[in-house]
């Protein structure tokens, strides 16, 4: 069962019942041809299209290199990530520099973002109670059987966090409207296939893209699940060739070799058989690139969330390494200024004010509550912050566990 509440010009939220997070999207994330209206890239240049891999934390480093390509010159017309290189992708695709990209994942509350719990203040007093007498995170379903949730984390904060930073954004029909065209791979688990998100919700494909198996809970689109895309694809260069870039830059990001002392435990063991796989891909991956940009993050973790600066630094010395290629693509000041200004030229700030609630999903009381709870929103502007609020509150009453702005 899945509340949806939908507003006209913006919409304002989406709301899962507990094991059911992301169900049924307002605008359905298809494969369909892209917009045939999209403008076309000038091709008085290659065209230059970049590939960001997943790795956790260990993504943070791409925004250093999106800062090289800034300060000197680079162009970026087409872009695509898979997992926390999804994350930044989708981020700076929509017009944000790596500057605010590096405030935004530097101020971020990450321990409030992984942990997925409700803030103990926005908890029902019911709820409350329970929390000081079990302490404990994970919680087991009863209602058709003692079940455990589809990840340790809903996806709430998370949610919260891409919609707040994408809202402008949530009614194009194609991720070619962006100020750069964009693509995220994740892993759809039924088929076992790789699935590129390339219209529909860019928030809902966000969070598709990262969904790491058993942390966080799945995307679900009717019969479709969708997680983590590292497992498939993860540096996503055959995705940026098939979206018309001449030429191909993958950012890879090199780990530190595996430690046989460090492989003791079921979940260790696990987790490195997870990372052969993914490897596997990132190897196909290299090998479709024209050039690869390397950042070496041995010495950090995919948990380092809180060592931004740090891995930043290492993504801007990587592509400072790979100079004297890069440099070969770099714009004049008259060049790039033009490239910036259609760049900028997409670049969406407007948030519609919603004129009607619309609840679907829950009927009776419950919907009659939610419309009661929710209506001071409508005919107003949206206040990102006021809305954040309300829909926490809402995860605290223990019926539904994520949220969303569409």
């Amino acid at each position: 069962m899945r509340l949806a509440l939908s507003v006209l010009l913006a919409s304002l939220v989406s709301l899962s019942a507990p094991c059911l997070a992301q169900q049924k999207p307002e605008q359905p994330l298809t494969t369909a041809p892209v917009d045939p209206n999209a403008k076309p890239i000038p091709k008085s240049r290659p065209t230059i299209g970049v590939a960001l891999e997943g790795g956790g934390a260990l993504g943070e480093a791409h925004i250093g290199v999106l800062k090289w390509f800034e300060d000197h010159h680079i162009p970026i017309d087409y872009l695509a990530g898979t997992s926390m290189g999804g994350l930044v992708g989708g981020l700076y695709a929509t017009g944000k520099s790596a500057d605010q990209l590096r405030d935004i994942l530097r101020t971020a509350d990450w321990t409030l973002l992984l942990g997925g719990e409700t803030p103990y203040q926005d908890l029902s007093f019911r709820r409350k109670e329970d929390a000081r007498e079990i302490p404990n995170a994970i919680q087991v379903g009863l209602k058709h059987g003692a079940t455990l949730p589809p990840g340790l984390n809903s996806g709430h904060q998370v949610n919260l966090l891409i919609d707040r930073e994408t809202l402008p954004y949530s009614t194009i029909h194609s991720f070619d409207e962006l100020p750069i065209p964009f693509r995220c791979v994740s892993t759809e688990i039924v088929s076992g296939k790789a699935y590129v998100f390339q219209n529909g919700s860019l928030s809902d494909a966000m969070r598709a893209t990262m969904s790491i198996p058993g942390v966080f809970a799945p995307v679900r689109r009717d019969n479709q699940i969708f997680v983590d895309g590292g497992l498939v694809d993860n540096l996503p260069t055959d995705v940026v060739r098939k979206m018309g870039a001449d030429v191909v830059i993958g950012v890879h990001l090199q780990i530190a070799p595996a430690a046989a002392k460090e492989i003791q435990s079921a979940f260790s063991i696990l987790g490195r058989s997870v990372e052969l796989v993914i490897a596997e891909t990132e190897i196909r991956g290299m090998a479709g690139a024209d050039l690869i940009v390397k950042a070496d993050v041995e010495k950090f973790t995919t948990m380092d969330y809180e060592k931004t600066a740090e891995l930043v630094k290492i993504g801007y010395e990587a592509a400072e390494e790979k100079a004297q290629i890069l440099k070969a693509y770099a714009l004049d000041d008259q060049a790039w200024a033009e490239y910036l200004h259609e760049k900028d030229s997409r670049i969406r700030t407007r948030i519609g004010v919603p004129q009607f609630l619309k609840i679907e999903g829950v009927a009776g009381e419950a919907a009659i509550n939610m419309q009661k709870f929710l209506s001071p929103l409508v005919g107003k502007p949206i206040d990102e912050n006021s809305l954040q609020l309300l829909l926490t509150r809402l995860t605290g009453i223990g019926r539904y566990t994520a949220s969303l702005m569409t």
